[in-house]
Parts: structure tokens; sequence; C-alpha cells
């Protein structure tokens, strides 16, 4: 009896450490997120963005998106899992525009963002900046 209590015990003991640690991969943020492409809607208030990561190693689930006066910044989170794990994964992301939004930043780690999108003042069309 004492041992079927120590396996049993030992089993929701190795149950609970693996679902923390598949859990707390999707809480990072992704530093590896690269834009491949981007569409406007018609009207000019939707954004789709197409990512990838430059890692072989895990996928983005979810963004987290700041306004900061005419700037959008974007922060990408790991899809829950281990390495390679595509639970929950996109590559496609939809964001509102505010008409007055000129660049679009994503998070590369440190509290730093790196600029990848910008609006041309004269033309009002987006471009990728290198």
């Amino acid at each position: 009896m004492k041992k079927n209590s120590i396996v049993v015990g030992l089993m929701i003991l190795v149950t609970a450490i693996i679902m923390i640690l598949f859990l707390c991969r999707g809480l990072e943020k992704r530093t590896d997120v690269v834009l491949t492409d981007y569409t406007i809607s018609e009207d000019g208030e939707k954004m789709k963005l197409n990512i990838t990561t430059t890692s072989s190693i895990g996928s983005a689930r979810a963004l987290e998106l700041k306004q900061g006066g005419d700037n959008i910044y974007i922060a990408f989170y790991s899809a829950f899992g281990f390495l390679n794990s595509k639970f929950g994964a996109k590559s496609e992301y939809e964001i509102e525009l505010n008409p007055s939004c000129t660049e679009i930043y994503f998070y590369k780690g440190d509290g730093e963002y790196e600029l990848v999108l910008q609006k041309s003042e004269t033309t009002n069309e987006w471009s990728f900046v290198k």
C-alpha cells in the first residue's frame, strides 16, 4: 500500500513538472521574429503581418501590441510545448492601424525594438526597413 502511494505521488510530481515546463515556454517573448510579408486592408485600418522565426527551434503563437505615439511596438510569444512544438503556433497576425501610425517595431530582447516597417509621409505607402 505504501509503495503504491509513493508511485502515485511520483507520477503526480513528474506530470506537474512536465505541465509547468510545457506552459512556461509559451510565456517567453521571442526575439528572433522576422517579417516576411504584409498586406494592408483597402480602408487602411488593418494590416496582416506574415512572420517567421530565424531559429530552427520553436514558433510564435501570440503577439503583444503597444502603441507609443505614432509607433506600434510588437512582441511575439513562443508556442506552448517543447523545442519544436507547434501547439498554438501562428505565422499570420492581423493588427489594427491608427491613421497616425507611421512605424512598426518588433521586439529584439533586453527591452530593445527594431524598426521593420515605415510609412512614407509623402505617399502614405508602407515599406520594409532595411
